[in-house]
């Protein structure tokens, strides 16, 4: 009995499985928002009004050096800054931020199930850019060459919709189960 009281009691302090993989998950999707909100606060905005390189550019300017280092040797279409890409990045800059803030607010609160309709909206949206993008990347004149780097940068937006899909797919299957 009293083997049986002290396994209890430590258990009670100590995280199951899915409460840390839960916590672990929510944290990962956090940080990615968090990460999002501050490429297009910085990069995004300035790629929107000002070229990276060349007369008018300011290399100074918060991950601009950094931006152009990684775009010479991985993504040369960024630099070459064409139309599409601009305006691409200017509704990313300026329109996503809300969908970050709100995947960070749901993620924060567990506010999946109640913020469902908005978040796989955004996500469909942030989906089809994403996919756009990459369709004129690799089918542009200077592709990357470098897939490994190229997917560094860009990984974490897919990696992301994915969490988030699971994270809304997962709250609705149990607020069926609780249901039933």
């Amino acid at each position: 009995r009293i083997e049986t009281l002290f396994n209890r009691c430590v258990s009670l302090g100590q995280p199951s499985a899915s409460t840390t993989m839960g916590l672990l998950l929510k944290v990962v999707i956090c940080v990615l928002q968090l990460y999002f909100l501050l490429m297009n606060l910085t990069v995004e905005r300035y790629y929107c009004h000002s070229p990276l390189t060349g007369p008018g550019s300011d290399a100074s300017a918060f991950l601009v050096a950094e931006t152009i280092a990684f775009s010479e040797a991985n993504n040369p279409l960024f630099l070459a800054r064409p139309s599409w890409m601009r305006y691409a990045t200017c509704v990313s800059a300026y329109t996503f931020c809300a969908g970050y803030v709100l995947i960070l607010v749901a993620a924060a609160l567990d506010a999946w199930r109640t913020l469902a309709v908005p978040l796989l909206l955004f996500v469909g949206g942030k989906t089809y850019a994403i996919l756009f993008y990459h369709l004129m990347e690799f089918t542009s004149d200077t592709p990357p060459q470098n897939l490994v780097a190229y997917f560094g940068m860009e990984g974490p937006y897919l990696l992301a919709i994915g969490l988030v899909i699971y994270q809304v797919t997962v709250s609705l299957a149990d607020a069926k189960t609780k249901v039933a």
